[in-house]
């Protein structure tokens, strides 16, 4: 009966685990949109999402960056 519990348990974190993943996924996703329109800063672009830092959205913001 123990083990049932605990199967439920990892169970239930697994997807907690899997839904906040998808979330900041999203987040991500949306912050990138919004950057390469170009009419907000990071600091305004994280603010919209409370899965994202600054940092996380000045991260994002880098990846756009053509190399040379």
């Amino acid at each position: 009966m123990m083990s049932l519990f605990d199967e439920e348990k990892i169970m239930r974190a697994y997807v907690a685990s899997e839904r906040r993943e998808a979330a900041k996924e999203a987040a991500r996703e949306a912050a990138e949109n919004m950057l390469k329109i170009g009419k907000m800063s990071a600091e305004e672009i994280a603010g919209c999402f409370a899965e994202l830092s600054v940092e996380d959205v000045r991260e994002i913001e880098k990846g756009l960056l053509p190399t040379i």
